[in-house]
């Protein structure tokens, strides 16, 4: 069982969590020609009506891909919203953004698909990578480079692939934007002129340097083997020892400069029901699901994580309660209009909040704001579930 939008699960949620205690180098062009069955795009690659909407090179700072380093890095809707988009637009039902270093490729945004790494060689994104330009794959069953690759031969299935490159300030093709599916076919020139359009928009997002928060601060002193160690693969996000890092820090910031913060502990509604009914495999994706909801919900500078099983901890900056009351209403919002379904059956979820706040000149410590949110969130659930309860003292 699977739910409608997404083509393939991963193991065990409750394996991805440890317990609630606890780029390739520049590659030059290929001179040769592209076999008959692939197409190269081919065209101008300037700006069009669309990327000038996004950002404007003269104003858009760029920054080489090593002092960003997107591996190991969770969520983040400016990437989510281009995947997003690129399935309706594109009319595919598999959308990626991916960066490449050394022998691994690393999916920064992927919509329809649940997979987070793997090795270039196995990647569909070779020839791309290799040859420094735009490469559209009809059949690939009809590739002999590509019919053996793993998203070919086993699951999803892929027939049908289209990739750009992304490339670094040096012109260097670091990453790959693309679009799957899992039927052939032939796709005309709008299709290419959008494809090329998302790459650009996804290439200004990589590279802009524009957001300095907590998160990317922590994601710029951490080397990749320890934000591995932060990451918790199956949502996408930050775990719990990376959440009670990240709000560690933020705390001391707030008092040191006498900001309010605040945090939200959010919980999905009856998920033993979902498990024990539909199976793990469809938890998994509920959990996937409402990770990318909670994300959207709130601002790029506030950090999500997953705290447990199927909780979620949510660090908001500068904010009152008011503010902090409506980010937990726009989690729950954005948790009732996943449209989830199975079987064409719709499967309802909704989630609860607990809210707790640090105010200016309150002296509070982290155990202490958690056990607030915690009790608010449990108030929630025993007044019906779907709503958000305010902690206090």
């Amino acid at each position: 069982m699977r739910l409608h939008d997404s083509l393939a699960g991963e193991s065990h949620n409750e394996r991805r969590i440890a317990g609630k205690n606890a780029g390739v180098q520049g590659r030059p062009r290929s001179p040769a020609r592209a076999p008959p069955w692939k197409t190269e795009v081919t065209g101008p690659e300037d700006d069009t009506a669309l990327t000038r909407t996004v950002a404007s090179t003269a104003t858009m700072k760029l920054a080489s891909l090593h002092s960003i380093d997107p591996f190991y890095t969770p969520l983040e809707e400016r990437f989510e919203r281009i995947t997003r988009l690129a399935r309706r637009a594109l009319k595919v039902p598999i959308a990626a953004i991916t960066v490449v270093q050394g022998d691994r490729q690393w999916f920064k945004s992927i919509s329809g698909l649940s997979l987070t790494e793997m090795p270039v060689d196995k990647s569909l994104c070779a020839p791309v990578l290799k040859e420094n330009r735009p490469i559209i794959v009809s059949d690939t069953q009809l590739e002999l480079d590509l019919m053996s690759k793993p998203l070919v031969c086993g699951n999803p299935g892929i027939r049908f692939y289209a990739g750009a490159p992304i490339r670094n300030a040096d012109g260097n093709t670091i990453g790959t934007f693309c679009a799957m599916d899992i039927r052939p076919r032939t796709p005309d020139d709008d299709f290419r002129t959008i494809l090329l359009d998302l790459a650009d928009m996804a290439q200004r997002e990589l590279f802009s340097v524009e957001l300095r928060n907590a998160q990317s601060a922590l994601v710029s002193k951490l080397g990749k083997a320890r934000r591995q160690a932060m990451f918790d693969p199956l949502t996408r996000l930050w775990n719990r020892r990376g959440g009670l890092e990240l709000l560690n820090s933020a705390l001391k910031e707030a008092t040191h400069y006498n900001h309010t913060l605040g945090i939200c502990l959010a919980d999905i509604d009856n998920f033993k029901q979902i498990n024990d009914q539909f199976g793990h495999q469809v938890g998994d994706q509920v959990l996937r699901r409402a990770a990318g909801g909670i994300v959207a919900s709130v601002r790029p500078q506030d950090i999500v994580c997953r705290y447990g099983g199927e909780e979620f901890l949510v660090i908001v900056h500068d904010v009152n309660e008011t503010g902090l009351v409506a980010v937990g209403e726009r989690i729950c919002a954005g948790m009732r209009k996943l449209a989830m379904s199975l079987s064409g059956e719709p499967l309802p979820a909704t989630i609860s909040v607990g809210v707790a706040l640090r105010a200016r000149d309150q002296s509070i410590g982290v155990d202490e704001l958690i056990a607030r949110a915690d009790r608010a969130l449990y108030a929630s659930k025993r007044a019906g579930r779907d709503r958000v309860t305010v902690g206090r003292e």
